[in-house]
C-alpha cells in the first residue's frame, strides 16, 4: 500500500496477421499487416501495414487511434493516404513517427547513401530516414 503501481490498460485487440512473413521483430497490440514482409523491426501500437510492403530495420511507432470507416472514405475522395503504410512500399532503415500516412509504392530506402539531409516531410540523420510525426508521403515517392 506503501507504493502501488499505476498501470494504463489499453484495452487493444489483438494484431490481426494475414498472410505475413515477420522474422525477428517486435509486433504491438491492435496493429493490422496484410501480407507484409517485416525484417529486424519493431511495429508499434496501431500500426497498419497493407500488403506487398517490406520493412527491413524499421522503427514504425503506430497511431494514437484508429481510422473510421467514414474518416477512410474521406481520406479516398481526398486523395490522402491512409494512418499506416499503402500496398506495394519498401521501407528500409527508417523511423516512422505516429500518425504518419505513406502512400502506395513509396520507396524509402535511402540507396544514395546520403548521410544528412531535409526535405519536405522527411529528413535523413546518420543516413536513416526520419519520417516526422503526422507527415503525409504521397503515392509513388522514392527517398
Amino acid at each position: 500500500m506503501s507504493a502501488p503501481i499505476y498501470t494504463r490498460p489499453r484495452f487493444l485487440p489483438g494484431t490481426k496477421v494475414r498472410n505475413a512473413q515477420i522474422i525477428n521483430s517486435i509486433i504491438n497490440e491492435g496493429c493490422i499487416i496484410n501480407e507484409a514482409t517485416i525484417r529486424r523491426s519493431i511495429v508499434g501500437i496501431r500500426s497498419r501495414i497493407e500488403s506487398g510492403t517490406h520493412f527491413d530495420h524499421v522503427l514504425m511507432m503506430g497511431a494514437d487511434e484508429y481510422e473510421t470507416v467514414d474518416e477512410l472514405q474521406q481520406n479516398r475522395a481526398a486523395g490522402r493516404p491512409d494512418i499506416g503504410v499503402g500496398k506495394f512500399c519498401t521501407v528500409r532503415n527508417a523511423i516512422l513517427d505516429k500518425g504518419v500516412r505513406i502512400g502506395n509504392n513509396v520507396r524509402l530506402l535511402n540507396e544514395s547513401g546520403v548521410r544528412e539531409a531535409d526535405g519536405p516531410n522527411y529528413c535523413i540523420r546518420d543516413g536513416i530516414i526520419i519520417i516526422p510525426k503526422e507527415a503525409v508521403i504521397p503515392d509513388n515517392t522514392t527517398i
